[in-house]
């Protein structure tokens, strides 16, 4: 009895380690994909060309997954294994967050050292700079409060190096900073980040880095969204959202109309043991976005135009606050971008116009009359700026190699009329670009390791300057199996033209321009290694700029202040970035980013100083839960110590670090074609007092309550 037991059981055995399987692995459009990872707990083939795969000697009961990078994952009991599989495109998660596919109508070029920031639906974000505000890696400047500027920089850099483009399009004007809060986060679908000198993918103004922001289009389904929030500091916004499409057509706007006093309270220097209320603030903004597309056998047409009306009282620094008494700024900006897009095979023919026009004026004339007479403080002026330009490109790409290469050519126009002081108006002066480019990747499968390299080059000609040839190059190791390793890194250089400002300002008793300024030059390189593990990683950098020619104002010989190239910097980054996901409901992001940015200026006094404002430590985390129709986060960040002087003599000389917790909530219900969607958001919780820069107090404890009404069909 016990040989029939026995010998039962190896013929069982036998059967079940005698398993074969095979199949083949599809595309959604029914073509083979090779180099797919199927693998049980113990073995594992990959497919080749025709998709094929054979596994032997498993068990029936065996799980057998398949996977390939941006594709969704299959699990399958061994007995269950069809002849033939079909992989879904999904995005791919890196460095803590979400990466999109290659996408001939939108990418930029796609390399690991790259972070795209995918915006969910449910989210309580406002603006662009609320999204990357979660961030430790990047400085975000100005007031946290609807309608403020606010820049973004890489540290080590200032905000006029780091290039703001839109749907790959430069937003910034030469030499300046963008306010990245202009733009709602509503119509934002990603953005794209690519920190240190990045000038061969963006051209001048990107030595600090790119961040791209690409817009929502229509989701295929006919939808219209009412949403309205209230909140701290008389804020209240309404918008309305409406986007459809059909296989030829796709509509997607945005109108929104917000206002908020800003009337928080601060500590006064004169007096520390009283609270003042910020007066003279308030905010009123009018948004109109408009996305719409139409595509045939011709190809795609799209065109966005995004326009804001804008009203923004200035009450200027703390110190200083009966110079700038009921100041203000008025304007009108309006974006037109045209693109048309037509796909040949494997190649991708991609075309953009576009055109900016923007007004502003700025009035200080409500001040005191006993200031009247100061022709520096009593000012009403009008700006007025233009941008227009193409850019044309042609990608393509396989498996194994990606390129796009093509030509760009912008112009930008610039007029200053001070009708308070007319002598410090400046005529109307232009800038002219001419530019090509072309970026590569070449892809390497040799199971289980990956090999890629990319590069980029551009050649940039500019009326008043002398050209300037960019590049970058960006290798890549990696191990996949049942874990991830990628060694990686990057080596670029870049540059930053001086602004109009800084080169035509006619002059008064104290400041003037110069017209001989050149631009600033940067080299950047990093490396990086990080390991995945489901849905968890570590990611380990080391990064280092070098700026030469940085552009900064000194007194002359005769006292006035004047931009000059005399500062060179160096910045050593180490950063430390991970995500863990124990649970599906909950995960966790948390980056760590210890910075030395140095003056190396030999012809200064202050070399070897600390380049001011910028934190020798900065940690953010960031939990995110989400339970059935509940979803919330919880934020922590600490920013460490600032110094705020060049000489830096003492610890006075420099702003205490401050650590801020903020936290949102928000509950949806679904009623058949509705949503119905509240949420809140806490900022400051702990209610601490601080400043980003000397003199310029920051909100304590604030909230902000949104309403959504969504009907889809």
């Amino acid at each position: 009895m016990r040989s029939k037991i026995i010998i039962l059981f190896i013929l069982i055995s036998t059967a079940l380690l005698g398993l074969e399987i095979s199949g083949t692995v599809l595309n959604e459009k029914g073509k083979p994909i090779d180099n797919v990872i199927v693998s049980t707990d113990s073995k594992a083939v990959i497919t080749g060309k025709n998709g094929r795969f054979i596994l032997k000697d498993i068990s029936a009961d065996n799980k057998v997954t398949l996977h390939k990078i941006g594709y969704a994952d299959i699990i399958l009991s061994a007995e269950k294994i069809p002849s033939k599989l079909i992989l879904q495109t999904a995005p791919v998660q890196i460095p803590g967050v979400q990466v999109m596919g290659i996408k001939s109508n939108e990418a930029l070029l796609k390399t690991l050292d790259k972070i795209v920031i995918q915006v969910d639906s449910i989210n309580n974000f406002k603006n662009a700079a609320d999204i990357l505000r979660n961030r430790a890696d990047l400085l975000i400047s100005g007031t946290n409060l609807h309608g403020e500027t606010q820049n973004v920089s890489v540290p080590g850099y200032k905000a006029r190096h780091t290039l703001i483009m839109l749907d790959g399009i430069p937003l910034n004007k030469s030499g300046t900073a963008f306010d990245i809060a202009s733009i709602p986060a509503e119509i934002i679908d990603n953005i794209e980040i690519i920190k240190g000198s990045a000038s061969s993918q963006g051209g001048a103004g990107s030595m600090g880095g790119i961040i791209n922001i690409n817009t929502k289009r229509s989701g295929g389904k006919l939808s219209a969204s009412l949403n309205h929030g209230f909140g701290s500091f008389g804020l209240d916004t309404t918008s309305l959202i409406f986007s459809g499409s059909n296989p030829r057509f796709q509509t997607f706007i945005f109108l929104s109309k917000s206002y908020s006093r800003n009337d928080f309270k601060y500590v006064p220097l004169e007096n520390p043991d009283t609270l003042w209320i910020r007066e003279y603030n308030d905010k009123k903004i009018y948004d109109a976005d408009l996305n719409i597309g139409h595509t045939s056998d011709f190809g795609t047409i799209n065109y966005k135009l995004l326009y804001q009306d804008f009203f923004k009282k200035l009450p200027g620094n703390i110190e200083s606050l009966f110079w700038f008494e009921n100041s203000r700024i008025t304007g009108k900006t309006q974006r037109h971008f045209l693109n048309y897009s037509k796909r040949f095979s494997e190649f991708f023919l991609k075309t953009d116009l576009f055109y900016s026009n923007e007004k502003t004026t700025y009035d200080n004339t409500r001040i005191n009359s006993m200031y009247h007479n100061n022709l520096l403080l009593y000012v009403l002026g009008e700006n007025h700026q233009q941008d227009r330009g193409v850019k044309c490109k042609l990608e393509y790409k396989d498996d194994t190699f990606y390129f796009d290469w093509g030509g760009e050519y912008r112009y930008e126009k610039f007029e200053y009329s001070e009708i308070t002081n007319p002598v410090n108006s400046i005529s109307e002066v232009y800038r002219e670009n001419y530019a090509v480019f072309g970026n590569t990747i070449l892809i390497q499968h040799i199971f289980p390791f990956r090999l890629s390299l990319s590069a980029s080059t551009r050649w940039d000609h500019t009326t008043d300057f002398k050209d300037f040839t960019s590049w970058r190059i960006a290798p890549e190791f990696g191990y996949e199996n049942f874990f991830r390793i990628t060694l990686g890194g990057s080596v670029s250089n870049g540059y930053t033209l001086p602004s109009f400002y800084s080169l035509y300002w006619i002059g008064d008793s104290q400041v003037m321009g110069n017209p001989d300024l050149k631009p600033e030059g940067s080299l950047s390189w990093q490396i990086f290694t990080q390991f995945e593990l489901e849905n968890n990683f570590l990611k380990l950098t080391y990064r280092h700029d070098d700026i030469d020619d940085m552009i900064i104002w000194y007194p002359n010989l005769f006292q006035k202040w004047k931009p000059m190239n005399l500062s060179c910097t160096e910045t050593f980054t180490y950063e430390v970035e991970f995500r863990l996901k124990p649970y599906e409901f909950a995960e966790l992001n948390c980056i760590y980013d210890h910075v030395k940015a140095i003056n190396r200026a030999k012809e200064t006094s202050y070399y070897g100083k600390k380049i001011i404002y910028i934190p020798d430590h900065s940690f953010n985390a960031n939990l995110k839960l989400k339970y059935k129709k509940i979803s919330g986060d919880i934020n922590y960040s600490y920013t460490g110590k600032r110094w705020d002087t060049l000489d830096q003599q003492t610890s006075e000389n420099s702003l205490p670090a401050y650590d801020l917790l903020n936290a949102g909530l928000q509950y949806s219900i679904f009623w058949k074609n509705l949503e119905l969607a509240s949420g809140i958001v806490l900022h400051n919780i702990s209610d601490n007092l601080y400043e980003l820069y000397e003199h310029v107090p920051q909100p304590g404890f604030n909230w902000e309550m949104n309403l959504s009404l969504k009907y889809e069909i």
